[in-house]
């Protein structure tokens, strides 16, 4: 299976290189591309001094519009695997992702142990996360909020998605669920390092909730982009 890792990367440069060399460090090294979300610091020359494909954007634009450019820059792979920049997300890791999509799954998503590691705060909110998405994808999904995922390129060409920031990997697994795509979870290792989180509570938590009562309404009356993905084939 032809796989690419893809790394959506914002202020990174501290933690990205040592990613990067566990990527390189891997048996059937994947191909890497970094889209640099309007960095300031040296996040994308960190890259290119690796020797990995650099996508940059003139400015911060979200961790969503970093994964859907991406994705249609990876388009010709037969998976694409997302981790993070800071180190959250075990290279080693990947390996078990793609036994999982040879497997014949068509969603990979990692599913993090919620140990002590994991703050109070992230731990509430992953569990209240997690339950209202499985309800809406009529599937197991026990860490909506974990980035570390494999997408099989039909997943990627079939499913919509809706332009964002953190929201949209929910919205991913969510609609690609809906649409009958297979959806396996691994175990990955609960990592956090000295990187913070750039998810704000003030913008980005009321987008994803928005963006979950959309999909809650949407099991009345499916949007037109879902009503066509159902039509063009993707499994149902």
């Amino acid at each position: 299976m032809r796989v690419a890792a893809l790394i959506p990367a914002y202020q990174a440069a501290p933690y990205l290189g040592e990613v990067l060399l566990r990527l390189q460090a891997l048996p059937g090294t994947p191909d890497v591309l970094v889209v640099d979300d309007g960095s300031r610091d040296a996040t994308a020359d960190v890259a290119r001094a690796m020797g990995v494909r650099v996508l940059s954007f003139a400015g911060n634009r979200g961790k969503g519009f970093a994964l859907i450019a991406g994705f249609e820059a990876l388009a010709d792979y037969e998976a694409v695997v997302t981790l993070d920049a800071d180190g959250q997300h075990p290279p080693e890791c990947i390996p078990e992702f793609v036994r999982a999509a040879e497997g014949g799954a068509d969603v990979v998503l990692g599913v993090r142990e919620r140990t002590p590691d994991m703050p109070p705060h992230r731990r509430f909110g992953n569990r209240f996360s997690s339950s209202w998405t499985s309800a809406l994808a009529g599937c197991r999904i026990s860490d909506s909020q974990c980035g570390y995922r494999l997408f099989r390129r039909e997943v990627l060409r079939d499913t919509p998605v809706t332009p964002g920031r953190y929201e949209v990997e929910t919205e991913m697994a969510v609609r690609a669920a809906r649409l009958g795509f297979r959806v396996v979870e691994i175990p990955v290792p609960t990592v956090y390092g000295g990187a913070a989180t750039h998810l704000s509570i003030v913008r980005d938590v009321p987008r994803i909730v928005s963006m979950m009562l959309r999909l809650t309404l949407e099991r009345l009356r499916p949007p037109a982009s879902m009503r066509r993905a159902t039509r063009r084939g993707a499994p149902a």
